[in-house]
């Protein structure tokens, strides 16, 4: 859930919130924003934002690793490795969208494979299909369409994350490293998926980096976003990557 994600510093109005915290943090436009990336994140205490990789590659005993991509906001006071970052680790992912896909109805799936031309008709008027086809149409994998999700007014905003950092046991380095929080899917998500991140008004982020409140009060804003406060919309995978958000042509593919 919530895998990808695109920010861009262009979008962001003199005014907002998130620029000044982002004037002079190196990093480029990522329309495709993904874990193991280098990305931006604003820290509690912290004049600017820093740079951190969004999930640890490194694991627990277990198998499981120390801080993966998203973190069920219901996991945060039950799993120790969590809860022990809530007091001093809590942070925020500016974003200006997130990505999800969802397997397409079999009538738009078959126009998005877009078949070959049959050989001919059978006796009965059904198209005939080479073997190559028959083949294809066998092993072909769910067609899914990409949706963007974005606030109304379309500016960026901010995510719920813990962040951690470690030492590099062989360079000495110290490396920085994110999670975002997720919660249940608002009415505009659960179409798409049950999760979704957690997103923060202004007033909830100021709460959520505020070391000096009580794990009651942080996890009080952990809720769905207002969906009356939220677009969706299906969009072109290839054109989206390249931060074309442009309608999907099915039937063109």
């Amino acid at each position: 859930m919530c895998g990808r994600y695109s920010v861009n510093r262009k979008n962001l109005p003199k005014e907002h919130r998130f620029t000044a915290k982002l004037e002079g943090l190196v990093f480029e436009k990522n329309f495709d924003a993904r874990p193991s990336q280098q990305l931006p994140v604003i820290l509690p205490h912290q004049e600017k934002a820093v740079m951190a990789t969004w999930a640890s590659p490194e694991k627990e005993t277990d198998g499981k690793p120390t801080l993966p991509f998203n973190v069920r906001q219901e996991n945060l006071l039950f799993i120790p490795r969590f809860r022990a970052l809530l007091p001093r680790h809590r942070c925020i992912i500016p974003i200006d969208g997130f990505f999800e896909w969802k397997e397409l109805e079999e009538e738009e799936a078959e126009q998005a494979l877009e078949p070959e031309a049959p050989l001919g008709l059978d006796l009965f008027g059904n198209p005939i299909r080479s073997e190559a086809e028959k083949k294809r149409a066998k092993k072909a994998k769910p067609v899914k369409q990409k949706y963007r999700f974005t606030l109304k007014d379309e500016e960026p905003f901010g995510l719920a994350g813990l962040w951690r950092e470690s030492v590099h046991h062989d360079t000495g380095e110290l490396n920085r490293y994110f999670s975002i929080i997720t919660t249940a899917a608002n009415s505009a998500v659960q179409p798409y998926h049950d999760r979704m991140p957690v997103i923060l008004t202004p007033h909830a982020e100021d709460i959520w980096l505020d070391d000096k409140l009580r794990e009651k009060q942080w996890m009080e804003v952990l809720q769905p976003y207002d969906h009356r406060q939220m677009v969706v919309r299906a969009i072109d995978e290839y054109e989206s990557v390249l931060g074309n958000y442009v309608a999907p042509a099915l039937n063109s593919k």
